[in-house]
């Protein structure tokens, strides 16, 4: 069982990688379609170092995080028989599979949609087929991400987040028996890229299988408390590191290495955080949305950005530093308003695609 402590700081920990997330996604700054583009890549240095530090560097720590936990709130309060594992997948049937095929299809049908009016197909129609032109196995392609991502592309997580579910079994095994050996491997593929596997990613299995030990283990993942000044200060030159040397061929071992300092600068943050009674509430109100905020925010997310570059003046020192850091906050906005009202008008049909949450 989680301590109250544990369980409050987890609460902390819903809402803000979701911001991470979308800082992800608004990275790009130039959108590209099947008759052109928009946009600029012409950026001042103040512009780009400000988008590799948060897109590339402190925001790429909520895809670990959210896989840690997940890991280690499967097991914290697992105890391994066939009927506890069957129940288990039961409620990920719930809580991930359906939101996943509710929300695929949404964004399926919505591209089907846009696709056939003319005067905006372009901008929803890559170098590939129309939707409308799929195949079955295009199709099924498109809704589980069987080659590539799924259409709604951010859900790679939630389908790499199912198949570690259906292979707890033996992650539980590994993890208990030859833990440095399998720990030392995934690392060396994640930082080499030489994973062997399309899904689950290399991330997903590193970081979903250290909070799993945790909970096996019935430790804390905040027990690298006491260290945690010393993990900031060797964080902070990383991130930093990280941000100058972006395009160095050595850059990739540099960054997936400070992701995981990251990550436990992340815990120990909400050490920080929960002696703010007011900053609490707040995260904690806010960790209601965090599932539907996560999935709604595509393609809301680049529609606004579309429009934004379609219809602003790029030509300002700092337009595009402006629209990097405004939009995700409006879309955010945005969608804690919608999950409000939805919560009012149709609790129960919210409660269906975000899987209970």
């Amino acid at each position: 069982m989680l301590d109250n402590e544990s369980s409050l700081r987890l609460k902390l920990l819903r809402f803000p990688p979701i911001i991470g997330v979308i800082y992800i996604h608004a990275y790009g700054s130039v959108i590209h379609y099947s008759t052109g583009s928009l946009g600029t890549s012409e950026l001042n240095s103040v512009t780009n170092f400000i988008r590799i530090l948060i897109s590339e560097g402190i925001a790429r720590t909520a895809v670990p995080l959210f896989f840690l936990m997940s890991g280690y709130l499967f097991f914290a309060t697992f105890h391994w028989s066939e009927r506890t594992y069957l129940r288990k997948i039961g409620s990920r049937l719930r809580s991930l599979l359906i939101p996943f095929i509710f929300w695929n299809i949404l964004v399926l049908a919505f591209t089907i949609l846009v696709q056939a009016i003319p005067a905006i197909q372009p901008y929803f129609t890559g170098t590939g087929k129309k939707v409308i032109e799929f195949g079955v196995y295009d199709y099924l392609n498109a809704l589980f991400g069987i080659q590539g991502y799924p259409i709604a592309y951010h859900f790679w997580f939630i389908r790499d987040l199912m198949l570690l579910v259906l292979l707890a079994p033996v992650i539980a095994v590994i993890v208990r028996f030859i833990p440095i050996l399998f720990f030392l491997v995934v690392y060396l593929c994640w930082v080499t890229e030489s994973w062997p596997i399309y899904a689950p990613a290399a991330v997903g299995v590193l970081f979903f299988s250290a909070g799993a030990l945790c909970g096996i283990k019935g430790q804390s993942l905040f027990a690298f408390d006491r260290f945690g000044t010393a993990i900031c200060l060797l964080y902070l030159p990383m991130l930093l590191a990280d941000v100058i040397w972006y395009e160095a061929w050595f850059n990739v071992y540099l960054h997936r290495t400070g992701l995981i300092a990251g990550v436990l600068v992340a815990l120990y943050a909400t050490k920080l955080i929960a002696r703010s009674e007011g900053l609490c509430k707040a995260l904690i109100a806010l960790g209601g949305t965090s599932f539907f905020v996560y999935a709604a925010h595509e393609p809301l997310l680049g529609i606004v950005r579309l429009l934004a570059f379609k219809y602003v003046p790029l030509d300002g020192a700092y337009t595009m530093l402006t629209l990097y850091l405004g939009i995700p906050v409006l879309v955010m906005a945005l969608l804690v308003l919608c999950h409000r009202m939805l919560t009012v008008l149709c609790p129960r049909s919210l409660s269906l695609i975000t899987g209970g949450r």
